[in-house]
């Protein structure tokens, strides 16, 4: 039997995490804004100990631990690079009460009762069984406390996504992943994502629907950005591995194309549709 999670953590602490710890700076700025209005959920007191799922290069977790000076954070991912830089970035800002572990939530052991709150920004759609995932996460939380995360919801609200993958699927034979499969999209049905979070116990759940605009790869030209978008997709990035060189600038210059509209001179500006989650045990 296959390893549970397996695929991810091989791109997670392999090619994906250390594109993703280069290009750290543009998606935090895409990211943060959004990753905010699941901050905005938690009710902070000093001394909380929270618990950031899928924290990546970090950013997440340094910006609650500044909250929280007489409390605890700590970061789980599965990506090494990622974590590298996180432990990196703690030590430059001197954030004595952060730490980081390669750990995945829903295979790995994990304290019971011990965090205050367990939060996430886009890390919570990655796993192979969500329902075990959630379960170890509710488990993990005191009673009383917090849960908050945000998600994507429906490509087809998410242009950067729905757009690039039909410019792909003209030139490449892409698999459309089955529905709540593992990966950045699979809690886009709501009526989903509720079950799993009832079926692990949680009470007080709030889904709000948030739509506005993000900043894609912000400072770069149009090409620029195409060029990275090509290379932070684990499933596109697997397809183009073995395209040749002409195939790959026919994808570049037809993505280029089709992102022009959104195209700011200096990054990339989309609409786009979240799910901002929180739920109490």
């Amino acid at each position: 039997m296959e390893e549970i999670n397996k695929k991810q953590r091989e791109f997670w602490s392999g090619a994906g995490g250390d594109v993703w710890v280069d290009k750290q700076r543009e998606m935090d700025i895409m990211l943060n804004p959004l990753g905010k209005n699941a901050i905005n959920k938690i009710d902070f007191s000093d001394k909380l100990t929270i618990l950031d799922i899928g924290c990546g290069c970090g950013d997440t977790s340094l910006d609650i631990a500044k909250k929280v000076p007489e409390g605890k954070v700590l970061g789980l991912d599965i990506s090494e690079p990622m974590l590298d830089r996180a432990r990196n970035s703690a030590n430059e800002l001197s954030l004595k009460n952060i730490d980081f572990e390669v750990k995945d939530v829903q295979t790995d052991s994990m304290p019971s009762e011990y965090f205050d709150v367990a939060f996430s920004r886009f890390g919570v759609m990655f796993f192979e069984d969500s329902y075990a995932a959630f379960k170890n996460i509710y488990t993990s939380i005191k009673q009383g406390g917090q849960l908050a995360f945000v998600c994507w919801q429906n490509p087809s609200l998410n242009p950067w996504q729905s757009l690039s993958i039909g410019v792909i699927k003209d030139f490449l034979d892409l698999p459309s992943p089955p529905p709540k499969s593992p990966g950045p999209f699979a809690f886009e049905d709501k009526s989903y994502l509720l079950d799993i979070l009832q079926t692990s116990n949680f009470r007080n759940i709030e889904i709000i629907d948030n739509q506005e605009d993000i900043t894609m790869f912000s400072g770069k030209t149009l090409k620029e950005a195409c060029e990275d978008y090509l290379t932070i997709n684990p499933v596109v990035t697997e397809m183009l591995k073995n395209s040749n060189e002409t195939l790959k600038e026919e994808i570049l210059n037809a993505l280029m194309d089709k992102f022009s509209a959104f195209d700011k001179g200096d990054g990339l500006l989309f609409p786009s549709a979240t799910w901002v989650v929180s739920a109490s045990k």
